[in-house]
């Protein structure tokens, strides 16, 4: 079998310029080393779908065909596979028996649970987070952040929700409870997935007040105060539930 394939590429197929695996140097590759790209290349591919999701490139209960996304991106059906997958974990989208993956899709009634569920479990995560944080993620926060407040400062809407996403991510994370951080992961994945950026009332979100709200969390966070962290995630749920139609 050749590297191309070890890659889990297409037969002469080349990556696109989004990718920053090449596969002149796959070739080279230990192949320790190649299984770890192909794992990546997955992720790398789950990355740009999310972002297409959450920006509307993909509207609720559209369907994500696996033959198409391999003719778009240059690969095998293997990492395109491996990224479905990940969108599943992800509450983004929904595989359904005979019909494939398709963006999730959800009534009023059930964003309204989701909703309900996130003010329980969500504060008690981000006090875990403030009392367990090392300094090394607490720098990697305050890098994400940056990266949050950027989008917000060019008004960038789908690009300041892809970047929250990855922000309370982290978050979870840092709480040191996988089982917590999976059920957020995918329910608020499910939210964002939902059309939230494009009803009518998201254009309304003042994104630099937004971003304020995240500057208090992450400062509330970095100084291991608890309770004050739980209050600022508070803040934020409660604005962001205004745009959930």
């Amino acid at each position: 079998m050749s590297n191309t394939a070890d890659l889990g590429l297409a037969p002469d197929a080349s990556l696109p310029a989004e990718f920053s695996v090449s596969v002149g140097a796959a070739a080279s590759a230990t192949a320790a080393e190649v299984l770890i790209r192909s794992q990546s290349l997955g992720e790398e591919i789950a990355e740009i779908l999310q972002s297409e999701i959450i920006g509307g490139r993909f509207a609720p209960g559209q369907r994500l065909v696996e033959r198409e996304l391999t003719a778009r991106f240059g690969v095998s059906s293997i990492p395109i596979r491996e990224a479905l997958q990940e969108l599943e974990n992800r509450g983004l989208i929904v595989r359904r028996h005979n019909r494939g993956c398709s963006v999730v899709q959800l009534t009023r009634k059930e964003a309204a649970r989701i909703c309900e569920l996130r003010r329980v479990l969500e504060p008690k995560v981000i006090e875990w987070a403030a009392e367990r944080m090392t300094p090394a993620q607490a720098a990697l926060l305050r890098g994400q952040f940056e990266r949050l407040e950027r989008a917000a400062d060019n008004h960038d809407l789908a690009g300041f929700f892809q970047e929250d996403v990855r922000f309370h991510r982290m978050i979870w994370g840092a709480a040191d409870n996988a089982y917590a951080a999976r059920a957020l992961n995918n329910i608020l994945g499910s939210l964002f997935a939902s059309g939230v950026i494009g009803s009518a009332a998201a254009a309304a979100i003042d994104l630099p007040e937004e971003a304020g709200k995240h500057r208090r969390l992450l400062e509330a966070l970095c100084d291991a105060d608890a309770q004050r962290s739980a209050m600022a995630l508070r803040e934020i749920a409660a604005g962001f539930e205004k745009h959930v139609r």
